[in-house]
């Protein structure tokens, strides 16, 4: 037979002082904040306001400052410059979004949110332009569009599936796997080492990357070496305990860029192509960035030099062995004159 319940107290039970105290104090429950106006949750939650709905698409990326993004600068980060050039290559105008990686759903950035809204021509003005001017009236309407962010690939999509231009087929991915396997196996890490490992380039790391609180600008320093540094040695293959060898990352990437001065050979743009592709937009992003004058490497070019080759201090190896290849530099300047002068 069960004895009667204990008037002991358990374990977990609150002190009776405690519960007298949180009597005087009931718990309240705020209502939520807002959310920023750039998240893509208020903005589509707010679509029926014209104020916070896109007309068009938003593409979120690295960028120096507000500024920087409103006039669409050249983004500082290579995998957001890929994407940046590549929808103007396609005739897709965007408006650039400064962020960072926690802001992304993937946790990289770039990112794009498409319109939330698409203005089309109602059925009875489709039938009326072909036995009249039209006339500017307001009888529009609007279709809602997805606004789930897309990466990667599906900004290539929207990219060709909304382009202005005329877009040659791309190349057989037999073909430029092996070139896309140089630029993310032997220029990436380079470049990596360069901008988060190089001594001399620590104040332009801490200028691009840091936040502003001095506070935390060791902390975040090591997590950007230490990443960088984990990058390196997973993609290169190295073991851990022989460390980066920067020598041997220089001529990894001079190998690389060697090949592909050779793959474009006298050619206007890569594999041939009668306009540029998502290749072209690739490896622009790094070579546009390498060479930029006003990146902030800690050294810049001097002065051009004979032959149209651009002199560079020893301690930027890595511009001054791409400054070496003159149809790369050609080929730099041709896509940033197309896309942004």
């Amino acid at each position: 037979m069960a004895g009667p319940p204990s008037s002991r107290p358990g374990w977990f039970a609150v002190p009776a002082p405690v519960r007298e105290l949180f009597k005087l104090f009931p718990l309240a429950t705020l209502p939520p904040e807002a959310l920023p106006e750039r998240s893509p949750e208020a903005s589509s939650s707010s679509s029926s306001s014209s104020s916070s709905s896109r007309d068009r698409p938003r593409l979120y990326v690295f960028a120096r400052s507000w500024e920087d993004a409103a006039n669409g600068r050249p983004s500082f980060n290579p995998q957001c410059l890929k994407w940046q050039t590549f929808l103007r290559i396609a005739g897709v105008d965007v408006d650039l979004v400064p962020s960072n990686n926690h802001a992304s759903p993937s946790g990289a950035l770039p990112f794009l949110l498409p319109p939330t809204t698409t203005p089309t021509a109602s059925t009875s003005e489709k039938d009326s332009e072909s036995t009249k001017p039209a006339a500017p009236t307001s009888n529009k309407t609007t279709t809602t569009t997805s606004t789930i962010p897309l990466t990667g690939a599906k900004i290539h999509r929207y990219a060709q599936d909304h382009s202005t231009a005329d877009l040659s087929p791309a190349a057989p991915a037999s073909r430029t796997e092996a070139y896309e396997a140089l630029l993310s196996q032997s220029l990436r890490p380079a470049w990596l080492y360069s901008l988060y490992l190089d001594p001399s380039n620590t104040p332009l790391l801490k200028s691009l990357y840091l936040p502003p609180s001095r506070i935390l600008h060791l902390p975040a320093l090591h997590a950007l070496r230490d990443a960088a540094t984990a990058e390196i040695l997973k993609t290169t293959r190295s073991p851990a305990p022989a460390g980066i060898s920067p020598p041997q990352l220089l001529a990894d990437a001079a190998d690389a860029l060697r090949a592909l001065s050779t793959l474009l050979a006298d050619d206007e743009w890569f594999f041939g192509r009668p306009d540029p592709g998502l290749f072209d937009a690739e490896v622009f992003a790094y070579t546009w960035l390498v060479l930029d004058d006003g990146f902030g490497w800690a050294s810049e070019a001097e002065a051009e030099g004979e032959g149209g080759h651009l002199n560079y201090h020893h301690h930027h190896p890595l511009g001054e062995c791409l400054a070496g290849f003159d149809n790369l530099v050609s080929h730099r300047r041709r896509l940033y004159e197309r896309c942004w002068a």
